[in-house]
């Protein structure tokens, strides 16, 4: 893992290619990043997770198909002999990508529309580089965790964009402090819970 990202920052993400997760808006929002602020450029990797989902299902693949595309074209306008500024992994690892929390200084949850997202609970919780996390306001999870994350609107990649620049260049003791906040508030609620929560809503 630290022989791909060097001595960049650490952006993460960890998803099935399912179009709900929302990766190439994601994928879109970075090359935004590397577009709207290029003192980036060199000094930051996405480490993107990608996981086939449904491959028998002809809009999955597509999809799939779409997120190889826009990384392809990530690399190849932005990328040198030196650094990558994607790595994207379709190979099921999930050991590694769990591994992938404990180095990253950016955790991106982007979801048009999700669950409990596990994803944005994991990554505070096994965090030892103090991960900001940016986190869209459809995620499940953003009742619990919204207020100590950077929250934005998944369909927009330029604020997007941006909250990833804020996350990048945020200080040491806001990082510390938020990512504690995280973890908190990660832990505070049993997933039963959340379930009959979930289950007394839609009542």
């Amino acid at each position: 893992m630290e022989e791909v990202v060097g001595d960049t920052r650490l952006i993460v993400r960890v998803d099935r290619t399912e179009l709900s997760k929302n990766i190439v808006r994601g994928l879109e929002a970075y090359r935004e990043l590397l577009t709207a602020h290029p003192e980036w450029r060199g000094r930051v990797t996405h480490l993107a997770f990608a996981y086939p989902s449904r491959g028998d299902v002809p809009e999955y693949r597509e999809y799939t198909d779409a997120v190889l595309r826009v990384a392809k074209e990530i690399n190849e306008e932005f990328g040198t002999a030196e650094w990558a500024p994607l790595v994207l992994e379709v190979n099921d690892d999930y050991p590694r990508s769990l591994a992938s929390f404990q180095l990253a200084d950016v955790l991106l949850v982007n979801p048009i529309r999700d669950g409990m997202n596990l994803v944005a609970k994991e990554g505070p919780v096994l965090s030892e580089r103090d991960s900001v996390l940016v986190l869209s306001r459809e995620a499940g999870a953003a009742d619990e965790l919204g207020k100590h994350a950077l929250t934005v609107n998944p369909y927009d990649t330029v604020e997007t964009a941006e909250a990833l620049h804020r996350a990048l260049s945020m200080g040491p003791d806001e990082r510390r402090r938020r990512r504690e906040r995280l973890r908190e508030a990660a832990v505070a609620l049993p997933p039963r819970r959340w379930f009959q929560e979930q289950l007394r809503a839609l009542g």
